[in-house]
């Protein structure tokens, strides 16, 4: 009965209750009890890294079947005189300009949602610009490491094998 509402209790009663337990167990059976962490605490950071390393496949994913396609055009330009540079800048201009677009679209949303999230909290805290900027930053840094790779496949392939069957 106590556990099953120990979820429902505030934060202070939560580690007072902890506390009493943990001196209880220590008296009871001779053994210092350490830390204590919630179960659901684990589960978050867990749940956020599997979330990025997916968002990675995707985009790993989406980048090979596009340069699939592009492939010949890729052929073309390497034996008109394009260097590896030129052509990693020009696969991976695309994906840059879309995440972008996706961080322009997507933090005033999360301004707005965090704004009206935090209000429901006793303490109060103010969003900083940086925090946004950073994960920009970020996902910006996520996604070109993502794309480079396989760019970088593709523009240091041998041009003939691309156009051989033109």
């Amino acid at each position: 009965m106590i556990l099953r509402n120990f979820n429902r209790l505030k934060a202070e009663k939560q580690n007072n209750i902890i506390q009493i337990v943990g001196l209880i167990l220590g008296i009871v059976t001779c053994i210092f009890v350490g830390q204590y962490a919630f179960f659901e605490y684990s589960f978050d950071r867990v749940n956020t890294d599997i979330a990025i390393f997916i968002a990675c496949i995707g985009l790993f994913g989406l980048s090979s079947m596009l340069l699939d396609k592009r492939t010949k055009e890729i052929g073309i330009r390497k034996v008109n005189g394009a260097r590896i540079s030129e052509v990693l800048v020009m696969l991976n201009k695309d994906f840059v300009k879309w995440v972008t677009i996706a961080f322009v679209i997507a933090a005033p949303v999360a301004y707005y949602a965090m704004t009206k999230w935090l209000e429901n909290f006793a303490y109060k805290t103010e969003l900083s610009w940086w925090v946004f900027a950073l994960a920009g930053l970020l996902a910006l840094g996520i996604a070109i490491l993502t794309v480079s790779w396989q760019s970088w496949k593709a523009a240091t392939r041998n041009p003939v094998e691309a156009l051989r069957y033109e």
